[in-house]
């Protein structure tokens, strides 16, 4: 999520006029403190602290507020409701699907409000990843090995791949498997509430609009244009970061410090 953070989530934000945020898994705190680059917000944190522990990191920042354990045990544990989500933890079916379901149905998201997910995109998109397998029931949880993830592959590799020291979903596909099958088998039931639309980059970002109450349509309608725009150009840059992956590396190692980018001004890829 760090990456998405000052080019889309904070000028969306600032764009709505959103203040209120809550962010569903922060691991150590990098895309958190992106947010709180942006001024007059107020942040409610939900993460379990296995990688840093956050109460001891933002214990002197009153805009702050962590609540430590996992998203499913501490979601129906918050009080008030939210402007955005943000979803960055568990990345699999049952996780996202129940964190969605207990955001509505305790009415967390205000109306015109948004969540935003990371890994919408390849690889989790579309398979499960565990961090903690057995916190998941038997029912909902394919079956999975450590070893990697090759792009166009459905089956893990045990030669090479992607985070092959995590434990993922031996197949990609298929019923209640990955994020973004979380995301579109929750709008089964609430479609006519929200809109969605996502950047199909760096492994995707989902934007999840509650259209009841927003508060501008025309805002709305120049997000959703620039991430059409964006992904064409995120389009060109996977196809050479899958299929030639040696000149993608190499044009990465050439980019030695990026120019600092105007705040008005949206990043394309």
């Amino acid at each position: 999520m760090k990456y998405w953070i000052n080019k889309v989530v904070n000028r969306y934000c600032k764009d709505f006029g959103y203040k209120s945020l809550c962010e569903i898994g922060a691991s150590l705190g990098g895309a958190t403190d992106k947010l709180l680059e942006a001024h007059g917000i107020e942040l409610t944190v939900i993460d379990p602290c296995l990688d840093a522990d956050l109460c001891a990191k933002y214990s002197t920042d009153k805009r702050i507020t962590i609540c430590r354990g996992l998203s499913l045990a501490m979601i129906p544990k918050l009080s008030g409701t939210f402007d955005c989500i943000l979803i960055d933890g568990d990345h699999n079916w049952y996780t996202v699907f129940n964190e969605l379901t207990e955001i509505e149905g305790r009415g967390l998201l205000r109306n015109g409000g948004t969540i935003f997910f990371h890994d919408v995109g390849w690889p989790y998109g579309r398979r499960d990843l565990y961090y903690q397998p057995d916190t998941i029931p038997d029912a909902f949880r394919h079956a999975y090995a450590r070893n990697g993830i090759v792009y166009g592959r459905s089956e893990l590799s045990s030669n090479g791949g992607q985070n092959s020291e995590v434990c993922n979903a031996k197949m990609e596909g298929g019923e209640k498997n990955g994020v973004l099958t979380a995301i579109e088998d929750f709008l089964e039931r609430a479609r006519d509430e929200y809109v969605l639309f996502c950047f199909n980059d760096e492994c995707g970002l989902g934007v999840l609009v509650r259209k009841n109450g927003i508060k501008s349509r025309m805002t709305l309608a120049k997000w959703r244009f620039l991430c059409a725009i964006w992904n064409i150009f995120g389009g060109f840059k996977n196809a050479i970061k899958h299929r030639f992956t040696n000149v993608y590396d190499a044009i990465r190692r050439g980019v030695t410090k990026a120019e600092p980018n105007p705040e008005n001004t949206i990043l394309i890829p």
